[in-house]
């Protein structure tokens, strides 16, 4: 188990979150959230890799591996952002349907988005594959459950991204109201170059730079976690291409047969709905609207009443300074006047 029951939390709050987007990821229609929840579920990997970690030398192994995946993933995810990019802009449209065989028409897209999908599903040689690697290998030696629910995620990761890539590059060959074309010079030089470094970031030797006690730590590859982790990618691609590489009737018929738990993922398990109830309902208003209803009519109320009663005092008391040197004479002769007769009063008592 990890050092402490902190990051006991922070392992098991990771795998979940990880486990939870790739679930969601699976289902989705649209490619940005395809790649939205994916990065909700690396980011989850990332955790998780922080929660398993110890400190200093091979201890320090998940922190070493957190901070390499998000040095890896940064390259990956934002190739297959710029990828989704050039696709909506070729087609106009975000939906993975209205979307298949754009392989012909976008060859420079379609070679980059397959290295950006090759290296999030960790497949040697290119980056995540080592990041991947690592991350498991910490997760194996602190918490074999958890290193159970990485290496699932690992397999769901490669299935949803290989989903997406299939619907998108091959799928059905459809008639595109504009024939797509090509992304232009500003965005497939970035393609190009995010490509290269998905392909040969993972070489780097991470660990000589970024270690939790600042020390170098040598990364050794672990054959049995290697060649688990790539055949469970492996297997989720190959899923992912029976069932999307050509037009099927499979996919409906499995979401059909798991309608219930599909829904559920298709909906993003209500946590949308649940969030508005929570926000609306319960700190709109039962918490925000009176607390609004109490600074607008008490706090704003109350310095209101002060302004009114300061205005109507003012109106009332203006007249005394007139500004003319005769009324002022009067009052003070008036004054002296009152004075002199309060003090004979006295006097006389």
């Amino acid at each position: 188990m990890s050092d402490g029951p902190a990051l006991d939390i922070v392992a098991w709050t990771g795998a979940i979150t990880a486990l939870f987007a790739a679930v969601i990821a699976l289902t989705q229609e649209d490619i940005k959230r395809v790649l939205a929840y994916s990065t909700m579920s690396q980011i989850g990997y990332m955790m998780l890799a922080l929660g398993v970690s110890g400190y200093g030398a091979e201890a320090g192994l998940g922190f070493t591996a957190s901070m390499f995946h998000l040095f890896t993933h940064a390259m990956f995810k934002a190739l297959l952002f710029l990828g989704a990019g050039a696709v909506i802009h070729a087609v106009h449209s975000n939906i993975m349907g209205e979307m298949g065989g754009l392989r012909r028409y976008l060859p420079l897209t379609h070679g980059s988005f397959l290295v950006a999908c090759l290296a999030i599903a960790g497949i040697p040689p290119f980056a995540g594959f080592f990041s991947k690697d690592e991350i498991l290998a910490a997760a194996l030696h602190k918490n074999p459950a958890i290193y159970g629910i990485a290496l699932v995620v690992a397999g769901l990761t490669a299935l949803y991204m290989f989903r997406l890539y299939f619907r998108v590059f091959w799928g059905e060959n459809r008639r595109y109201e504009h024939t797509p074309h090509e992304a232009p010079v500003s965005m497939w030089i970035p393609l190009a170059i995010l490509a290269a470094l998905s392909a040969v970031c993972g070489f780097i030797p991470f660990g000589h730079f970024v270690t939790a006690d600042h020390l170098p730590l040598a990364s050794h590859l672990d054959l049995n976690i290697a060649v688990t982790a790539s055949g469970v990618s492996a297997a989720g691609i190959l899923a992912a291409m029976l069932l999307y590489r050509k037009p099927s009737e499979a996919p409906g018929r499995i979401a059909g047969s798991l309608s219930a738990l599909y829904r559920l993922a298709y909906r993003k398990f209500y946590i949308d709905e649940l969030y508005l109830a929570v926000t609306k309902k319960v700190l709109f208003r039962g918490i925000a609207w009176p607390v609004a209803w109490f600074d607008r009519h008490v706090v704003d109320g109350s310095m209101n009443g002060i302004a009114w009663v300061t205005t109507r005092l003012a109106r009332a008391i203006k007249g005394v300074q007139s500004g003319q040197v005769q009324h002022y004479a009067l009052s003070f002769v008036m004054g002296v006047v009152a004075l002199a007769a309060l003090f004979i009063y006295w006097l006389k008592r």
